[in-house]
Order: C-alpha cells, then sequence, then structure tokens
C-alpha cells in the first residue's frame, strides 16, 4: 500500500548583490558616474575592476580616480588580478596571436574566474550593471525598459537612451582622458613632445597596450606616449617569431610580413599620421 505525500516547497528568495565591472574605459566611466548619481534606480554594492598589468597608463589614471569617488560614495571598490602576470604568460607561450590568445583566456578571464568563485560563495544573487550603449542592441540580454525581478543584468546607459557617439564625443572633451607626449626622440622629431593627447580623439574603443591586434595607429599613439612599452611589445613579438622557427621549425610573422616591417612602417609613416591628425584637430578646436 502506497501512501501519497504532499511536499510542500518553498520559493528561496537570495539577497541580490548589485555590482558594476569597470576598465578605465569611456564607457564604464561614464556608466559609473551615471550609477552613482541615481542610487534609487540604480542600487550599488559594489564595483570590480580587473587589474591588468598591461592596461594603458591613462587607463590606470581613470581607475584611480573611479576607486576615489566610490570610496568617497561609500562603495567598496575592488580590483582584481591575474594569478599569473603577463610576463609569467608570455616566458610560456610567447607573445599571443589569433591562433593562441592566451591573454584572454588564461590571463584576463582568470579574473573573470576569480569573480565567479567569489560571488558563488556569498550565497547571494548578483546582478551585473553592464555599460552597453542604447545603439548596442545586437548584445542585449533583455528588453530596454523592461527590467524584471530576478533580472541578472542591467544596461544603464541603455536604459537611459546613451549612445555609444554620445559617450565617445563626451570623453573627447575630457582631460583625464589625455596623455602628455614625453620628450623623446621620436616626439620631437615629429614636434609632438611635451603635446597633450586625447585617445578617444583618435580611438573610439579600448584595448590593452600589448593586444595582439593592435592596429598601426594604436601602436603610433604607443610609441609617442609610453616609448618603453612600444619597444617591450616589439622585444616581445621579435624574441617569438625566432623561438617559433627554432623550436617548431616555422615561420610565424607578425601580421603576415614580422615585425621589422611593421614597426618600421609605425614609426616612418603612422606616427605623421598621427600628427597630423593631431594638428588637424588643434586648428578646428582653435576655430571652434
Amino acid at each position: 500500500m502506497f501512501m501519497s505525500v504532499k511536499v510542500q516547497t518553498y520559493d528561496v528568495c537570495l539577497r541580490p548583490i548589485h555590482y558594476m565591472s569597470v576598465s578605465g574605459g569611456d564607457d564604464s566611466f561614464y556608466c559609473l558616474n551615471l550609477v552613482l548619481n541615481n542610487p534609487d534606480k540604480y542600487p550599488l554594492d559594489m564595483v570590480v575592476h580587473f587589474d591588468l598589468d598591461i592596461d594603458w597608463e591613462w587607463s590606470k589614471r581613470v581607475i584611480d580616480f573611479m576607486e576615489e569617488r566610490c570610496v568617497k560614495a561609500g562603495i567598496k571598490f575592488v580590483r582584481i588580478k591575474p594569478r599569473k602576470t603577463w610576463e609569467e604568460l608570455y616566458d610560456k607561450y610567447g607573445f599571443p596571436n589569433a591562433h593562441a590568445r592566451w591573454c584572454n583566456s588564461d590571463y584576463k578571464l582568470d579574473c573573470k574566474k576569480q569573480l565567479n568563485e567569489w560571488i558563488a560563495s556569498q550565497n547571494c544573487r548578483p546582478v551585473a550593471y553592464i555599460g552597453l550603449c542604447a545603439d548596442e542592441t545586437a548584445r542585449f540580454q533583455y528588453t530596454i525598459g523592461n527590467i524584471e525581478e530576478g533580472q541578472d543584468v542591467i544596461y544603464p546607459l541603455a536604459e537611459e537612451g546613451i549612445c555609444e557617439s554620445f559617450v565617445n564625443e563626451w570623453a573627447r572633451t575630457q582631460p583625464i582622458f589625455e596623455v602628455e607626449v614625453p620628450d623623446t626622440w621620436l616626439a620631437l622629431k615629429h614636434g609632438l613632445a611635451g603635446r597633450r593627447l586625447n585617445y578617444y580623439r583618435y580611438f573610439d574603443r579600448q584595448g590593452c597596450m600589448l593586444c595582439p591586434f593592435l592596429s598601426m595607429k594604436e601602436m603610433a599613439f604607443l610609441a609617442l606616449t609610453a616609448p618603453d612599452k612600444f619597444k617591450y611589445l616589439f622585444d616581445c613579438i621579435k624574441n617569438t617569431e625566432k623561438r617559433i622557427l627554432e623550436e617548431k621549425g616555422k615561420v610565424w610573422l607578425f601580421k603576415s610580413v614580422g615585425a621589422d616591417v611593421i614597426e618600421e612602417r609605425v614609426l616612418n609613416k603612422w606616427v605623421d599620421n598621427l600628427r597630423s591628425e593631431a594638428d588637424q584637430m588643434t586648428i578646428f578646436d582653435y576655430i571652434a
């Protein structure tokens, strides 16, 4: 004889933790400012930054400023470093490329893994604020304007109707995104020594200084504003080209033509292109 037993179930409501991950770029900077100024609409418990060795120097300054703002607002600011440095992984794998993107999988995403592990240990429901703009619809996971209970991601910029072009234009006017060009032979040669260059006047997106997908123009910006990092970048690439040939008997050439060719093009063509663009912008600013 079987007895029918009625089991009562309970919905367990985990406490939400609202957090935002910031890179130091214009979208995350603007988004954090929006969230901090609208605490009733966007409650915030903590801000997280993945602290990478290869971040641009100007973005590190932005992160320091963000942390100051959060401390003043009583918001916890957490920096997470990868458990292995970029140089340790480079020594093991060589310079990253399209077929070996350890800089993302083994380096940057290790910070994300640490964050997920911490969140899981807190017995909470994470709610992430992500700095997607209103015109980045292909990346949305929910319908804007319809925030539901239990939702795990929210896009404050999109919710406020703010587009990428607006944020970029705003960033182009902000001194915090500027870098002073040091007095090097390259800067003196092109008349840029001492000039302050705003990163977002030349680029729409922020990457990393040692990204294998840096454009020629980004390399020129690096050569002017951080010449030691530029030299380190090409030393790493050249050593990897040599290492692959010696260890595997294969020829790997950076961007299909080799590090020497790319370095020469950057220093003799793209730095001059950047100078011309900087001069043109200065003229327009004066007219305005």
